[in-house]
């Protein structure tokens, strides 16, 4: 499966659409555009020493571009799992409230130049059908093109995302 370049993310197409979050710009705006631009210096980066003035630099501009002064501080933790073939990044969020904001993200790095972003995200209307909160898995693609793979857990399942996410990523789910 792959980016439907049809997604027009944030768009007029959602009647109820409302300003991006500071949480939400952050992820689709700040985070995704750096990872797809270059991911092994992404990774390279949340890697090192410079990893919290990169995140609190990046927060800082989606607070402005929001509109917004609080947090004052990235609301994530992260921790980076190196592979034989490469490396995962993982992020988990908190203070999510509205639909797109990511309770967790996971950075796919492989071997050759293979990248990939999945995302946890807050979804009101995957609620609403629920009658608890609900996340949906989506996959952020290089040019900001948005793939919502249908994908519905509760929003604290981070196994349950982490799972689907190895389980897509194996050879067969690479069809």
């Amino acid at each position: 499966m792959h980016c439907d370049p049809s997604c027009k993310r944030n768009t007029a197409c959602n009647a109820r659409a409302m300003p991006p979050s500071a949480l939400w710009t952050f992820a689709h705006r700040a985070l995704s555009p750096q990872f797809h631009e270059d991911p092994q210096r992404f990774v390279a980066t949340l890697d090192g020493n410079a990893a919290p003035r990169y995140l609190e630099q990046m927060w800082q501009w989606a607070l402005a571009a929001a509109g917004a002064t609080e947090p004052a501080r990235p609301p994530l933790s992260y921790d980076l799992q190196r592979l034989s073939n490469g490396v995962l990044l993982r992020m988990q969020f908190r203070d999510v409230l509205v639909t797109g904001e990511p309770w967790a993200i996971v950075f796919a790095v492989k071997e050759g130049g293979y990248a990939r972003m999945f995302l946890l995200e807050h979804s009101e209307y995957a609620s609403e059908l629920a009658g608890t909160p609900q996340a949906i898995i989506c996959e952020s693609c290089l040019g900001g093109k948005h793939q919502n793979w249908g994908t519905t857990l509760p929003p604290g399942d981070i196994e349950g995302f982490e799972r689907f996410v190895v389980e897509t990523l194996s050879p067969r789910g690479e069809a």
